[in-house]
């Protein structure tokens, strides 16, 4: 009997605002950016173990970066293990392609293993209930438009309705242009 796919997904009202020059002026490609776990007056604060999470990630064939310069970031450990894998924030330059998903989805397990302890059977991890937020930044010849979108479910399920987005034929249109989702380059005033 097929398992059940569960999980809520909804559209993360972000624009060019909430991103860094350093993910809206970067090429389009295959390269993930984690985005901070919170900021405070233009300082992004990320967990103290990203770092580690990051190199992991690289050694396992993940083009990803911080979405700040070392300068404008901060590493905290005050988070608890609950909140670290509850969310995790990543920005794309392209569309969501199916090696990019694989990426983003790796992120987020290796984050949540990262939280819950290296002792953690993976199994428990799959289990974690967690959100991600991705934010594509797709660019034309005339715009840059920014999807955002949100995804809360079991880690397990989180490619496959990852997935299901991607496919929709709807989401192959670009939205309207934005004034307010230009990048900084494109904006004149």
């Amino acid at each position: 009997m097929a398992e059940e796919i569960t999980g809520a997904l909804t559209r993360w009202d972000v624009s060019a605002a909430h991103l860094p020059a350093t993910v809206l002026t970067a090429p389009t490609g295959d390269r993930v950016f984690l985005l901070p776990d919170s900021s405070i007056d233009g300082v992004a604060l990320y967990r103290d173990d990203v770092a580690g999470l990051i190199k992991t990630l690289r050694h396992r064939g993940v083009d990803i970066d911080f979405a700040y310069a070392r300068e404008d970031r901060r590493y905290l450990s005050e988070y608890g293990a609950t909140e670290v894998v509850a969310t995790i924030g990543i920005a794309v330059v392209t569309n969501l392609t199916t090696d990019l998903v694989k990426s983003i989805v790796l992120t987020a397990w290796q984050r949540a293993r990262s939280s819950l302890g290296p002792n953690c059977p993976d199994e428990e991890v799959d289990e974690a209930r967690v959100t991600v937020k991705i934010a594509e930044v797709v660019r034309t010849e005339n715009e840059t438009a920014i999807r955002g979108l949100e995804i809360t479910s079991r880690l397990a399920d989180i490619e496959n309705l990852i997935q299901a987005v991607v496919s929709d034929p709807a989401r192959a249109e670009l939205p309207p242009a934005d004034p307010n989702s230009a990048a900084p380059e494109d904006t004149t005033g």
